[in-house]
């Protein structure tokens, strides 16, 4: 009996975490228009500083020039800056695009966020196998006896 109190004690804790979840995830407070209207700003800045000093660079380079260590660490300092505005513009604004849907490397990944049905599907499968197992177990048992 003790067995099959744990396997129902498991498959509730792990249904319950597995609606939990989504909970979670919509109680996170969303950003403002006004702020990611800031980000997307300031992460445009970041690409335009980039970009001229990359047209800089390249211009020094053509004309036979030879750029010093200051000028490939500005380029690579404006290339960080540049990346870290856009995935914070990224974070702050919630209608961002970003990439959805399965990863074609592999099987059984996405990148859709939990699915709660399916999770629930699992946890009463594994709770079906282990009442299984328990009654197997039992029956086995009273036949030895």
């Amino acid at each position: 009996m003790r067995s099959i109190h744990a396997v129902l004690g498991a498959a509730v804790l792990g249904t319950s975490l597995a609606l939990l979840g989504p909970a979670a995830h919509a109680a996170t407070p969303q950003a403002t228009t006004k702020a990611c209207a800031k980000a997307v700003a300031a992460a445009g800045r970041a690409e335009a500083a980039y970009n001229a000093a990359v047209a800089d660079y390249k211009k020094i380079i053509q004309a036979g020039g030879h750029p010093d260590k200051s000028q490939q660490d500005n380029v690579t300092a404006l290339l960080s800056a540049s990346n870290s505005a856009a995935s914070f513009a990224a974070r702050v604004c919630p209608d961002a695009r970003v990439p959805s849907g399965t990863v074609r490397t592999g099987t059984g990944s996405t990148s859709q966020g939990v699915n709660t049905a399916d999770l629930a599907a699992g946890a009463g499968l594994i709770a079906a196998v282990g009442l299984g197992a328990v009654a197997l177990r039992r029956r086995r048992s009273d036949t030895r006896a």
